[in-house]
C-alpha cells in the first residue's frame, strides 16, 4: 500500500482543488428540503466521474415509488435534483463496497459574518472553509477521490465500487431512500458524514412531535376568566422534563448519548395583554437503538415503545390538571428518524479499524448522537453500515464553516486502503 500512499500524498493539492471546486458549486436546499439547488453540483460530478471511466446515473426520486418506505418525508419537489450513483467495476468475485454522501447543504447564512465567502473554498492557515466544507464535501470528495486514487495507480480489485451523491439528506433523507428502492446494494456501506476519522457504529433515532394545548381566551384585565394556555403547556413540558431526568439516568448505550427530550419551539398568544388561548409546543426527542440491560447485554429499542412512553407521559400530568384533563392537546408527530446500529463483530467495522491503526496509528470507535443516511442503508436496504469521514460535526451548518485539509487527506487514505483491503 506504500505506492498508493504515496500517490495520494503527491496528489494533495489536487485533492483540494477538487474539493475546493465542489464548495464553490452551491448547492443548498430550500424549505428544509421542499426544495433545493443541488443540480448543478451533481452534473458537474457526473461528467468528472465519466471521464475518470465510472459508470454513472442521473434520477429524480420518485415520491410514489419511494413513500411506502419507512421515514419517508412526503410534499418535496425533485424536479432538475437527481441523485447520482456511479459504480467502478472490480473484476469480479470481491465483495462490494458502497459509499454514501449528500451533495446538499444548508443555506449560506449572512454572508457578511463570513471571514472567506462561503462558495469561496478558501485555503487557509491548514483549513478548507466554506458551505459544506464539513458537511459534508469534504466526505463526498473524499469517497471519490479515495476511489479514483487507487484506480489510477492500477491496483486490482475484485469487487465494485458503488458511490452514491445524494440529494435532500439534510430534509429528511429521501434521496438515499431513493438509492434503496432503485436497488443499489452492496456487500457493506461507509456513510461519510463528518467524524472527526472516528468511527460510528451507531446512531440515535429522532421523533419530532408538535403538541399543540388549548386554553380559554380573554382580556389580560379579566384574567381569571381565561385559561393561560402556555402556562398549560409549561405542564406538559416539565412533565417531559422529568421524563428526560429517567431516561438519562437509567437508558445507556456504549457509543451514544442518553436519550433526550428537547423543547425547541414554543409559540401562543396575540397580545401581552389578552390570556392567551393557543399554545403550540415543538420536541425533539432524540432515542437509542438498543439499550444496556442490567448484565450488560442489549435491548433493542422499538420506536412506538418510544412514542407510546411519551404519549402516557403527557397524558399523565394532563390526568392531574383541572383543565387538561378534559382538554387534552392535540399530538402530532410530524418527523421519524430511524436509529441504526450495525453488529459489534460486522466485518467492515474490523476492516475499517485495523486500516485507522496502520494509517493513524490507532482508531476509535463511537457513535452519531443524531440521525443519519446510514440508517435507510442499513434498516432498508439490508447493507452493514457505518460512518466515517472528516470534519468536526460541531463545525457543520456554522459561520466559517470548515475542514481540516490534514485531516480530508488523511481520510482518503484510510478510505482508499480500506477498498483494497476490502475488495480484493
Amino acid at each position: 500500500m506504500d505506492r498508493l500512499l504515496k500517490y495520494i500524498d503527491e496528489h494533495r493539492d489536487e485533492a483540494i482543488a477538487f474539493l475546493q471546486k465542489l464548495i464553490s458549486i452551491e448547492s443548498t436546499f430550500i424549505d428544509q428540503g421542499v426544495l433545493g439547488n443541488e443540480g448543478a453540483a451533481q452534473i458537474y460530478l457526473d461528467e468528472q466521474l465519466r471521464q475518470w471511466g465510472f459508470e454513472t446515473e442521473l434520477f429524480e426520486p420518485d415520491n410514489e415509488k419511494i413513500a411506502p418506505l419507512p421515514d419517508f418525508n412526503p410534499g418535496h419537489n425533485y424536479k432538475d435534483r437527481p441523485n447520482l450513483v456511479a459504480i467502478s467495476r472490480g473484476i469480479g468475485g470481491g465483495r462490494s463496497l458502497m459509499f454514501n454522501g449528500h451533495i446538499d447543504t444548508v443555506p449560506l447564512d449572512d454572508l457578511n459574518k463570513w471571514t472567506h465567502h462561503p462558495l469561496s473554498g478558501a485555503l487557509s492557515e491548514n483549513r478548507i472553509y466554506g458551505r459544506g466544507a464539513c458537511d459534508m464535501k469534504a466526505g463526498l470528495a473524499a469517497m471519490i477521490l479515495a476511489t479514483h486514487y487507487l484506480n489510477a495507480c492500477g491496483i486490482a480489485r475484485r469487487g465494485d465500487v458503488v458511490i452514491e451523491s445524494v440529494v435532500d439528506e439534510e430534509g429528511g433523507g429521501n434521496g438515499t431512500l431513493a438509492c434503496v428502492e432503485k436497488g443499489y446494494k452492496a456487500d457493506a456501506a461507509i456513510v461519510t458524514e463528518p467524524t472527526g476519522l472516528k468511527i460510528y457504529s451507531a446512531s440515535r433515532g429522532v421523533f419530532l412531535l408538535k403538541v399543540k394545548v388549548t386554553g380559554l381566551a380573554s382580556h389580560a384585565c379579566f384574567k381569571w376568566k381565561g385559561v393561560n394556555a402556555i402556562e398549560k403547556g409549561m405542564v406538559i413540558a416539565d412533565a417531559l422534563r422529568e421524563l428526560e431526568r429517567k431516561w438519562l439516568a437509567g437508558r445507556k448505550h456504549p457509543q451514544l448519548p442518553s436519550p433526550t427530550i428537547t423543547l425547541g419551539e414554543i409559540s401562543g398568544g396575540i397580545s401581552a395583554a389578552t390570556v392567551p388561548g393557543t399554545c403550540i409546543l415543538k420536541f425533539d426527542i432524540k432515542y437509542l437503538p438498543s439499550e444496556l440491560d442490567e448484565n450488560g447485554g442489549r435491548t433493542p429499542v422499538r420506536a412506538k415503545d418510544v412514542q407510546r412512553e411519551v404519549e402516557e407521559c403527557i397524558r399523565t400530568a394532563c390526568m392531574g390538571d383541572e383543565w387538561l384533563k378534559d382538554h387534552l392537546p392535540e399530538l402530532d408527530w410530524y418527523l421519524s428518524v430511524m436509529p441504526h446500529e450495525i453488529a459489534e463483530d460486522a466485518p467492515i467495522l474490523g476492516v475499517v479499524s485495523g486500516v485507522c491503526d496502520e494509517i493513524m496509528g490507532d482508531h476509535q470507535i463511537s457513535g452519531l448522537p443524531s440521525g443519519a443516511d446510514a440508517r435507510h442503508l442499513q434498516n432498508n436496504g439490508g447493507i452493514p453500515t457505518i460512518l466515517f469521514g472528516p470534519g468536526n460535526m460541531r463545525n457543520a451548518h456554522s459561520i466559517d464553516e470548515h475542514v481540516d485539509a490534514d485531516e480530508y487527506i488523511n481520510c482518503i487514505k484510510v478510505l482508499a486502503v480500506t477498498i483494497a483491503k476490502w475488495t480484493a
